[in-house]
């Protein structure tokens, strides 16, 4: 499993953390910036499940893609709506993405998206090449 960044993506970030951490096209100062979704990947003999926390968010808004074999998942997580002045605020607010090369073939048409309690699982077949398939060693008479 890797992640996917577009290389002038990662060229553009690593020259922003070298150079000036502020730095920012008007295009990109425009807009927020994602942050990265933190995931739980496991893979099992039949499918690959992926599980990613979304507290508030509501299953409709978000976004889960295939491009080629790279998994695409982005939402935005809602401010709370609570009146009066933050005091402290840890918690991210935000659009978050996340976009993964899958190593592993799987069966993309057979993919299940299920979100519980503000937490989103995908399970994702493993393409019939790809299962893991025990040979029987059988003695020569």
């Amino acid at each position: 499993m890797r992640e996917y960044i577009p290389f002038d993506v990662l060229m553009r970030e690593m020259f922003n953390q070298v150079f000036s951490p502020t730095l920012r096209t008007r295009e990109e100062a425009a807009q927020p910036r994602a942050a990265r979704l933190p995931v739980d990947v496991w893979v099992t003999d039949d499918a690959v499940i992926l599980q990613a926390s979304l507290p508030g968010v509501k299953p409709e808004d978000v976004d889960v893609t295939f491009e080629g074999d790279t998994l695409i998942i982005n939402a935005v997580l809602p401010e709370p709506e609570i009146e009066g002045k933050a005091v402290l605020q840890e918690r991210y607010h935000g659009p978050v993405h996340r976009a993964l090369t899958l190593d592993i073939p799987v069966d993309q048409d057979k993919a299940e998206a299920v979100f519980k309690d503000g937490v989103l699982t995908l399970t994702m077949p493993r393409a019939d090449k790809a299962r893991t398939r025990k040979i029987e060693v059988k003695v020569a008479s």
